[in-house]
């Protein structure tokens, strides 16, 4: 269940990073980037693994401002 805006998937993180999903998967599944978490198919009981990627951690994570980007203004 994805709260609209609030998650993201490895898919539309990786356009934003400029690499491919799996990349994205790989490093939050090695604790490498932190603007995600994976919860194991172990515990989900789902054929794979889980990513939740975090809109705001990942813009923080880029150096950019959450609402700026989002509401395209300066908020101070």
């Amino acid at each position: 269940m994805r709260n609209s805006g609030e998650t993201i998937s490895a898919k539309e993180a990786g356009k934003i990073l400029g690499c491919n999903p799996q990349a994205v998967r790989e490093r939050i599944r090695l604790g490498i980037w932190t603007f995600g978490e994976c919860i194991p198919k172990s515990k989900t009981g789902n054929k794979s693994d889980t990513f939740i990627i975090y809109r705001r951690k990942l813009y923080k994570h880029m150096g950019m401002d959450f609402e700026e980007k989002v509401y395209g203004a300066h908020v101070e």
